[in-house]
């Protein structure tokens, strides 16, 4: 049915769109006179009047005189609507297509413009695009709007595909001119790899300006926030508007402009992307109401968004009653907070801020100009005073005030931005946490954060320290996981960036972790990875991130006055291409540090690949090597599961080195069981070629193995146990009894995936309880009773803090993450160190491997130091760990790895804040012992100091020193122990300069 009306329409519109064509009068009068609903002389005056609105002659090229007549019926119709004092407007829907006019107001324009979006949504059919044209009439008090759904040419083009020849829809493809689709090629082929927003604006011989953009589309249409847009600027005036969809989820628009300079519509629409584009939200609706300009739009948005993180929850009397009654109960005063967030998610969330907004816009406007102005103390308290009278006689509440409290916070925590920089990928500001994350319930305040806004997606960088690395984590959700990620997405940075603080107690960097959540409108989690339009956003981040640290960036505010250097490293979904994407970016605008700016590159460009050395597994092998030797537990003979699959870096070296037998593994595609051990040489099979647990071969299962993957159903396994979905059954596969096994090591999954809620599942005790275990109701439960007897924890914040307590409480030796996955830093770190002392000739001739084994001598030299070295510092912990173990034993190794990282950490901060530095020959001897011989063959140690940056010179130093001294002497080091250690290294510094 669809395809007869589409076939229709084709042939109503032909491929007529050069040659010039002309309205027939006498046709369309005749077409409508057989409609028999208006007299002769009205149909006389209305044609003529139709006629009189001289739309640009693209009009009549595209619309048959049958369609023209039609036109001109609905014209009449909205004519006599307007006689009987109601609006100018009429609308006819059917099946593929739609027509509207309306008159000028905004007003009008916005009803029509929603209609079109509810006309797309109710009548799209899958494979088919849009095409939308608009006129202004000569008289420029009339606008008419067509809308047709025809079919792709090819409904599922091939992965990459940039033609718009091959995405297009049929009606495109009959009816555009050659220039039109060369014009969208050229964007086409921008769209998907540019950072920033691709439009092409040219202006004709008349004056008329042509505004071209493409974007890849996250919403029905973007018709109402680009006519707002133009209609901010200053006498423009839209002629007509173009919209063109196609096969690869791209729009296309074109406006044609009259009344203003090409600078004026660059700036206005490279803020489009910006746009917090969602139809139902109230910044939207005040943007293209024209209540807000784009600027205060955005702004609002980003006020939202810092809001949603930062606002504290809402505090009564009975809260502050159950909290002073919990004491120092920390489990209880966790669990009430808990509750406190659950049940004030409404009054926190972004819709609730959005609809404050909108009833006190203006108040939202003087923020806006106290950001521009560049905020004050004094501006701020004049504000706060103005917002608590004007609440106070509206009758708010506390909690309400508290919000708008919040966005002047935003506005007083902001030390960099690059909000009016042109054409930017994405906004960036630089926070001073301390101004905010005080009133919240974070046990440390971070050094810096950095807070971006871009247009599918939002993101931090949390760094403890000055000179930090971490890597960064690209969030994809499906839309039912969406709202939770949003929720949690600072937390989980957060608590990533503290893990690593903890971790990195043998390099120089302190911890940091940056995140990118993406809009599930825009990248669904559930469908196939999307690399170039994932690398797309990450590049974007990237792009914002350089604006604020590159030293004096064109359109960036920099209150902060001091250099910033930033590492960033790989993690979920950014691992591959990305890094080397991420260095090769920084180079190209112009970042010196770019050789160190990420790691994870591509050996070609300098990179040490985790993956390939086994970095991250070598730490996690030490650790549990080392249990094993402790407890004289023979390796062979030892069952396993592991979650974290084959194509990770992490599962993938895991297997390959480890020897024992594997009874499950996990990991985003399929759950994999067998009680006689799965299939080892299918296993490596798999991990070599780096492919998910769903390419396993069933035929090497036992009959009572079985694999069930995400996308199964109702499936019974061996044991008659239904399975009905096999996400849901993948989800808590960690949790059943599949997966009992001596050692478990979680080499990914999402953090806090045993918690205190479900820990008990770990333990055969009926009615247990997460809170009895972590009590000690359950202490050293026999071997049969625990699910794992050991637990490395390879991933990240795989347990959460409570969880890991309560299971040592129970006798399962558990080592925590801070420990035992540290290689990859240690790796990173030494890279990071390689890019800042070599010149870009020595890196370039030295750093470049083709390979593994084509690779310079230099690599391959400093690869081998680099391993060794991630092998010594993990061994050195694990042994650090268990002889503070041994010399306590009721002590939990958790809290011992803690005391550990504390106490280096606090160690270090009093050594930077010292004046030890001033010492030249001291620091001197430091970078000798610290740095890779091979490094210091080719980059002697003065010269090295002389390229590396003093800040980071002294990180080295003081990590060096901090870790060495609490590895030797313990976490209960006292002030003598120090003063002696200190004494052995300046006598050994003075006999190396001697």
């Amino acid at each position: 049915m669809l395809r007869r009306f589409t076939s229709q329409a084709l042939r109503h519109t032909g491929t007529r769109a050069v040659a010039a064509a002309a309205i027939d009068i006498a046709a369309i009068e005749k077409e409508i006179a057989s409609r028999k609903v208006f007299d002769h002389d009205l149909i006389k005056e209305g044609v003529k009047q139709y006629g009189d609105l001289k739309f640009d002659a693209t009009y009549a090229n595209h619309f048959s005189h049958y369609d023209q007549a039609d036109h001109a019926y609905g014209f009449m119709t909205a004519l006599a609507r307007r006689k009987s004092a109601s609006d100018f407007f009429y609308s006819k829907e059917s099946a593929t297509s739609a027509f509207y006019f309306s008159n000028t107001s905004r007003e009008a324009q916005l009803r029509v413009m929603d209609r079109i979006d509810r006309f797309i949504e109710h009548k799209k059919a899958a494979g088919f695009g849009v095409s939308v044209r608009s006129y202004t009439s000569t008289r420029d008090d009339v606008v008419f709007y067509n809308v047709s759904l025809t079919p792709f040419v090819n409904s599922a083009p091939a992965e990459g595909e940039l033609s718009v020849s091959a995405l297009g829809t049929e009606n495109f493809i009959a009816t555009r001119s050659d220039t039109v689709k060369a014009r969208y090629q050229e964007l086409m082929n921008r769209v998907l790899v540019s950072t920033t927003p691709s439009y092409k604006i040219t202006t004709e011989s008349d004056g008329t300006t042509i505004v071209t953009l493409a974007v890849s589309a996250d919403r029905t249409t973007h018709l109402a926030s680009l006519s707002a847009l133009i209609y901010e600027a200053p006498g423009a005036k839209v002629t007509k508007k173009f919209l063109e969809s196609f096969a690869n989820g791209v729009h296309i628009y074109t406006l044609y402009v009259t009344g203003c300079s090409e600078k004026v519509l660059e700036h206005r629409v490279s803020l489009n992307s910006l746009l917090p584009n969602r139809p139902a939200n109230a910044i939207t609706r005040l943007h293209e109401s024209l209540v807000f300009n784009a600027e205060e739009a955005i702004f609002a948005h980003c006020l939202i968004t810092f809001a949603f993180y930062f606002t504290p929850p809402p505090v009564d009397e009975d809260y502050k009653a159950v909290r002073t009654h919990l004491g120092a109960d920390a489990t209880g005063v966790k669990r009430l907070n808990n509750l406190r967030a659950t049940l004030s998610q409404e009054l926190v969330s972004e819709r609730y801020m959005g609809e404050l907004i909108q009833a006190y816009p203006d108040i939202a406007k003087h923020i806006y100009t106290d950001f521009l102005n560049g905020s004050t103390a004094e501006s701020r308290a004049t504000l706060l005073k103005e917002i608590t009278e004007r609440f106070g006689k509206d009758g708010r509440t506390a909690h309400q005030l508290q919000i708008f409290k919040t966005f002047l916070k935003f506005n007083a925590s902001v030390l960099k931005h690059n909000f009016f920089r042109v054409n930017k990928a994405a906004l960036a500001f630089r926070l001073d946490p301390a101004v905010f994350i005080k009133d919240l319930d974070y046990p440390r305040i971070p050094h810096g954060i950095f807070f971006f806004v871009g247009g599918q997606w939002r993101g931090f960088h949390v760094r403890f320290t000055e000179i930090a690395r971490g890597g960064v984590r690209l969030i994809l959700s499906t839309p039912n996981t969406y709202h939770k990620n949003k929720t949690t997405v600072f937390q989980e940075n957060y608590n990533l960036a503290h893990t690593q603080l903890l971790k990195n107690k043998d390099i120089p960097e302190g911890g940091s972790k940056g995140t990118i959540l993406v809009s599930s409108r825009y990248l669904n989690a559930a469908n196939k990875f999307d690399e170039p339009r994932a690398k797309q956003l990450f590049l974007q981040y990237v792009d914002a991130m350089l604006d604020v640290i590159i030293p004096e960036t064109d359109g960036v505010v920099d209150n902060y006055g001091k250099p910033e250097i930033i590492f960033l490293g790989p993690d979920e979904n950014t691992a591959g291409s990305f890094p080397s994407a991420g260095a090769l970016y920084a180079k190209a605008r112009g970042y010196a540090a770019w050789k160190s700016f990420t790691t994870g590159k591509d050996p070609s460009i300098g990179g040490i690949p985790h993956d390939t050395y086994g970095m991250t597994t070598r730490s996690v092998r030490a650790c549990v090597e080392g249990v094993y030797r402790k407890l004289g537990m023979d390796e062979a003979s030892l069952t396993k599961f592991q979650t974290g699959g084959p194509d990770g870096d992490l599962g993938s070296n895991e297997i390959l080195r480890s020897r024992e037998k594997y009874i499950a593994l996990v990991d985003a595609k399929a759950s994999l069981h067998d009680p006689n051990g799965v299939d080892k040489q299918e296993l490596e099979r798999l991990a070599k070629a780096r492919l998910t647990l769903d390419n396993f071969d069933v035929r090497k299962l036992s009959p009572k193995g079985f694999l069930v993957k995400t996308t199964d159903k109702d499936v019974t396994l061996p044991d008659g146990t239904l399975v009905s979905d096999g996400t849901a059954f993948r989800n808590t596969f960690h949790l059943t009894p599949y997966t009992r096994a001596d050692v478990f090591v979680p080499c990914g999954g999402r953090p806090a995936s045993v918690t205190l809620e479900n820990v008990q599942q770990l333990v055969d005790v009926d009615g247990a309880t997460g809170e009895q275990m972590l009590a000690g109701k359950f202490e050293k439960l026999a071997g049969t009773a625990l699910k794992h007897r050991v637990i490395v924890e390879g991933a990240n914040l795989f347990l959460t803090q409570d969880a890991r307590l309560a299971l040592e409480k129970c006798g399962v030796v558990i080592i925590k993450d801070a420990t035992a996955n540290k290689g990859g830093v240690t790796s990173s770190s030494l890279e990071v160190l390689t890019g800042l002392a070599l010149s870009d000739a020595e890196h370039a001739e030295l750093m470049s491997a083709k390979s593994e084994a084509d690779a310079p001598e230099f690599y391959k030299s400093l690869v081998k130091e680099i391993c060794d070295r991630v092998e010594r510092n993990a061994k050195r912990e694990f042994e650090a760990v268990w002889r503070a173990y041994e010399a306590k034993p009721t002590e939990p190794k958790t809290l011992i790895c803690d005391a550990l990282s504390e106490k280096i950490v606090t160690v270090r901060t009093n050594i930077l804040h010292s004046n030890i530095f001033e010492d030249k020959r001291f620091l001197r001897y430091v970078m000798a012992s610290y740095a890779p011989k091979t490094l210091l063959g080719v980059v002697p140690v003065d010269t090295m100091m002389a390229r590396v940056p003093a800040n980071y010179q002294h990180a080295i130093c003081a990590m060096w020193l901090a870790s060495d001294y609490v590895y030797t002497y313990g976490a209960h080091g006292t002030e003598f122990d120090f003063y002696q250690f200190m004494e052995n290294h300046a006598a050994e510094a003075a006999k190396l300069t001697a």
